[in-house]
Order: structure tokens, then sequence, then C-alpha cells
């Protein structure tokens, strides 16, 4: 029996997608942040308010890390929103997120 091997098996010089050590983080310029202000208990919205800020997707060069941390923190603010994660007003607050 005859077994081929493919070219790059073994091959170690590629860098992994998503690598097991986080980037380090960069300083992020105020105007590519999105900031929303949240409740801290987002079933009763006469409780306090908590400013959160986040990077938005420039959609050019993200690696796979940010952007899986940018629906993370969509998600957090979704909730602190207290929208439903799956509606039309959760799919216009990601468009605008973006």
């Amino acid at each position: 029996m005859k077994v081929s091997v493919p070219e790059d098996f073994g091959n170690t010089s590629k860098k992994p997608v998503l690598p097991l050590v986080p980037e380090p983080i960069k300083s992020i310029k105020k105007e590519y942040l999105t900031t929303v202000n949240l409740y801290s208990d987002p079933g009763d919205h006469g409780s306090t308010q908590v400013k959160f800020s986040f990077k938005g997707l420039d959609g050019d060069h993200e690696t796979p890390r940010e952007i899986l941390e940018w629906r993370h923190n969509v998600d957090r603010a979704l909730t602190g929103l207290d929208l439903n994660a799956n509606g039309l007003s959760s799919y216009n607050m990601c468009k605008q997120f973006m």
C-alpha cells in the first residue's frame, strides 16, 4: 500500500491562525473606539450607568483574535443595554458597532 504525505506535513514554519499566546495590546486612538452607556443592572433602567468602550471593526486587517474579542464585546454591550441577543435591534446595533 502506497502512502502519500502532503508537502507541508510537519512544516512548523507557518504561523498559526489563532496562536495560544495572545498578542500584546496596542494603544488605540479615541476616534477608533465605540462607547456605550450600559446599565449596571440591565433589567432596571433606573440603575447606575457605566461607560463601556471597545474597538470597532475596520474590515481590512483584523486578526481572528480581534474579531472574536469584538464579538464578545458586542455581546457584553447588548446585555448591558438589555437588548435581545437575536433580534432586529441587536442586528442594528451590530451594524452600528462596525
